[in-house]
């Protein structure tokens, strides 16, 4: 079978994106720009195209009405994106001096990563709209990646605010779904 069509070595790419996204962003090594910058580009094309193009190829069904499944993935779709944007939006305003200040109201007073919240349940709702069985069923490695990643960075932001993330993290108690994880 030709890999391009396989759903497995789409997620293969998406996976390993995320783990040398990982390597590189929490790295205790101080990188230059350019790196963090390719480094940013290669995620948003080698982890989000993938879990854009897995539904859409070949795989077993969910068996779910095509309406219906176009619909629930729609406004899931929809959802996860919106939750993106708001996240994105709020943190793109929270500059005070040139300096990004700690961002804990709004969505972030909900959950404290609702950007990787947001990054897990569009593909949830691509998935769906296709009724596409593996691509679903790819649901729960997305997020053990974005929770995994959130763990990892939370030590960064305990390390560049100190208390005042100690603070916000014994407000905000969930890191990705409110009152779940």
């Amino acid at each position: 079978m030709n890999p391009l069509y396989d759903v497995f070595f789409w997620a293969t790419i998406a996976t390993t994106t995320m783990f040398i996204e990982t390597v590189v962003f929490i790295s205790r090594k101080r990188y230059r720009r350019a790196v963090y910058a390719i480094a940013g580009i290669s995620a948003i094309i080698l982890f989000e195209v993938p879990r854009f193009v897995i539904p859409l190829l070949p795989q077993p069904s969910l068996g779910l009405n095509a309406e219906v499944a176009l619909y629930m993935g729609g406004c899931t779709f929809t959802l996860g994106i919106l939750i993106m944007l708001i996240s994105f939006y709020q943190l793109r305003t929270s500059v005070q001096d040139d300096r990004r200040i700690l961002q804990t109201s709004g969505i972030y007073g909900i959950v404290r990563h609702p950007m990787y919240l947001g990054d897990v349940i569009w593909p949830l709702g691509w998935s769906l709209a296709f009724n596409a069985l593996y691509a679903l069923a790819l649901t729960p490695l997305w997020l053990g990646l974005r929770l995994s990643f959130s763990i990892l960075e939370e030590e960064k932001l305990t390390e560049k605010y100190g208390e005042k993330y100690q603070d916000y993290i014994r407000r905000v108690k969930k890191r990705m779904i409110p009152g779940v994880i």
